[in-house]
Parts: C-alpha cells; structure tokens; sequence
C-alpha cells in the first residue's frame, strides 16, 4: 500500500493571529482572583498561589447542562511574555469558519488578569473528555510551545503533551500505565522492504506468553503507540482483564510520506508479501489486525482490503478517509471498494465527538462524516463493519482510548477470541 506522514505544522506567528471567538465565559473562581486583583493589584503571587492549588486546569460544574463541565486553562508567565494561546482539540466548538492556518483559526486566546501575568481561558468542554494540550507562548526572543507544569497528566516521553481528562474514574482501565516492575522491553526486530524500498524496523512485544496461533496486532507508527501511549500496555491490561486473549503487538516505525504518491499500495504489499509471511517465520501465526490513526488508519484499511486472505481485521482511529489521489474527489475510497468475499476481514472505524472541524485539507469531509460514509460504504459492500465515537478529537488521548474499546468489540471476550484463533 502507500505511505504517509502525520506532520502538523504550526506558524508560529502568534502575534500575527487573529483574536478568535469572542470567548465571554467565566469561571467563579477566576472572577474571585480577578476581584481581588482590582483591590489589590500587587497580589499577583497570593492569586496565582490560590488558583493552582485548586489543581489546574480549573474544572467546575456547568450551571446548567450536565453533559458539560466548565474548564479554565490557566498560565503564570513573566514580563517578557506577548501572548499565550491553546492548542487542544477541546477548542473545536469555538472554530469559526474553515481552518486554513492553524494557529489563527483553530487555536484560543488566553487573557491576562488584569496587568498580571496570569492568563486564563475557560471553556464548556464535554464532561467525558479525554485530550491533551499545551500552550504556545509569544515571547520577546521568539516563540515557544509548552506543556502545563501545574497538571501532572502526561503522555509518555519526553516533552509530552499534557491530558485533560475530566472524567479519571470512567477511563477505561486499560489505558493505565502498567507498573513498573511489569514493563519489558520490545524485541527490536528490522525487515528489508523492497515494497517500501527501506529495511523497516518493528518493535514486537509478546504480551502475557501468547501461545501458539495467538492474536497478532500491528500497528504504524512505533513512537505513537511505543513512547506516548504504549499499546502494549493496552494489550496486557486487556489480557489481564480477561478482555482478550494473550497475544503479539507489533509496532512499525512509521508510514512513509511518499507512499501517498502510490495511493499506498507498497504499503498493502509490504504487508501481505513481507511482513505477514515474516512473523509467520517467527512464529507469529495468528489472525492478524492492523491498526493505526489518521493517515495509517486509512493505510490499516487498505492494507486490509488488499490482503484478505491474511488480514482478519483492520482498526483506524480517525482514518483519513477523506483522502483521494490528485485528479480524484474526496472520498476515493469509499466509491472504489471491491465487493467483499467469503474471506473478507472486519472493520471497526473510530472518530472523535469533536472531528468535526472544516479545514483546508479535508475541504469539508470532516472527520465524523468521513468515517461514518466509510463505515456504510463497507457495509454496502458486504464488509462487516462498525462506526465507534470516542469522546475527543483528532489526538493521541483519544485514540488510546479507541483503540482499547475497539480491540475489546473485536474479541469480545477471551472464549470468542481463543474460537476465532483455533
């Protein structure tokens, strides 16, 4: 199949961006700080002091909608700081019109306090959402992203965006880290692609001794799902909650840009010809799923679709369905599929509550629609094939979230899966 890069590039031209939505909400606790400050303007540290030990971000009930919390992003800054702004998916309901450059469109303002250096932004944001964020800063030297110091959730890895996660006790149980004692490292393994025209490197863990025929998952991109969000952990908490069987993760380095210019057919090769026949020669003979986000979400798809006779399913979390080769119309896939055969894999795409933002690139195929189009597509064609909603949007604290549901639907529980293996 072909390849591709996930790469957002951000302008960083803070100053240059518009002002965003008009953005009137208040929290009560900020328009306490903010009283206290037109009283005593010199009390900038008391404020800051009393607001982060609250926990930052603030989250307070919504004074009238249940579904929603009130949500304050706050940051304390110095004399040389212009400008703070959020970068989160949470930003998507205040979006006007398409967004063309990110920075001025999609991302928010925060505002000072007064004459501090204390900058808040509150927002309604879904009371289940699961999101990261940073703040990007406009500094007298130049610009600079940052995560938020007062919030301890964190992906993995270093310089990791922080998470917004308004409901901790309904995550799932299988995103949480495993402990430490439990962790092994990946068995680095390198496969020379004449598809992909590269020797590929692959992390394989075994989760929980997975026995002969186990559950194969591979998935693109190993920095996402091997550093930020480790989908071994996802499988091994899953096993040990009797929610699938003990089984192989394998993680490919990354979908290669170029491979877009083939409509990613060396990548559906370098699946079916080489790396499937290449686990099999280490003992990796199981039914096998691909997996993979946005653009390898579409690749997991396609590959799928190529490879029916060795691939058993395929999972995208927001997969890039928009996508078409130049000189095609949004949407290519979905009006080219083949019908589906007696051997034909199962599909369960995600996408987030929050994907449903206009943008250059999807020149309005959002996201939710996309999918949803895709899903009823397959469907049409015999497929078996499922729609999920996730509550989130088009980020990685999401999509560990989906792909943790998802591989729960696909196995279902330990006895349909060891059936689904024999």
């Amino acid at each position: 199949m072909r390849k591709s890069v996930y790469v957002m590039c951000v302008a960083w031209v803070l100053a240059a961006a518009a002002p965003g939505p008009a953005l009137e909400l208040r929290s009560p606790a900020v328009e306490a700080a903010a009283a206290v400050l037109a009283a005593r303007p010199h009390a900038e540290d008391e404020v800051w002091r009393d607001l982060s030990r609250r926990g930052l971000p603030l989250v307070e009930d919504h004074p009238d909608d249940p579904s929603l919390k009130r949500v304050t992003f706050a940051f304390k800054g110095h004399e040389n700081i212009t400008g703070v702004r959020l970068d989160s998916v949470v930003n998507a309901p205040y979006v006007r019109g398409e967004v063309s450059d990110y920075v001025r469109d999609f991302t928010l303002p925060l505002t000072p306090l007064g004459d501090t250096q204390i900058w808040t932004l509150t927002l309604d944001v879904q009371r289940d959402v699961a999101a990261t964020y940073s703040f990007l800063i406009e500094l007298t030297t130049g610009p600079r992203r940052m995560a938020d110091m007062e919030n301890p959730r964190r992906l993995r890895g270093v310089a990791a965006e922080t998470v917004l996660m308004l409901a901790p006790r309904e995550v799932d149980p299988a995103i949480r880290p495993v402990p430490f004692m439990q962790r092994q490292p990946a068995n680095a393994l390198a496969l020379d692609s004449e598809a992909l025209g590269r020797t590929v490197l692959l992390q394989h863990h075994a989760v929980r001794n997975p026995p002969a025929g186990a559950p194969v998952v591979v998935i693109w991109d190993a920095f996402l799902w091997g550093v930020r969000a480790p989908a071994w952990e996802i499988v091994q908490n899953l096993v040990d909650q009797g929610r699938m069987p003990a089984a192989h993760v394998v993680l490919i380095d990354q979908l290669d840009p170029e491979s877009a210019d083939q409509r990613y057919q060396d990548q559906s090769d370098f699946i079916g010809q080489e790396l499937q026949p290449f686990l099999a020669e280490k003992g990796m003979t199981g039914p096998l799923t691909l997996a993979g986000a946005s653009r390898r979400g579409l690749a997991a798809t396609l590959a799928a679709l190529d490879n029916p006779a060795q691939v058993d399913a395929a999972i995208s979390m927001s997969g890039s369905f928009y996508w078409s080769p130049q000189a095609e119309a949004p949407e290519w896939l979905a009006r080219t599929l083949e019908p589906a055969t007696d051997s034909a894999p199962r599909f369960i795409l995600n996408a987030g509550s929050l994907e449903y933002v206009v943008t250059s690139t999807n020149q309005g195929h959002v996201m939710q629609s996309a999918n949803h189009n895709m899903t009823e597509a397959l469907s049409a064609a015999g497929y078996d094939a499922v729609y999920r909603e996730f509550s989130g949007g088009h980020d990685t604290a999401g999509w560990r979230g989906a792909l943790a549901s998802s591989l729960d639907a696909l196995f279902e529980d330990v006895e349909t899966a060891s059936a689904l293996a024999d």
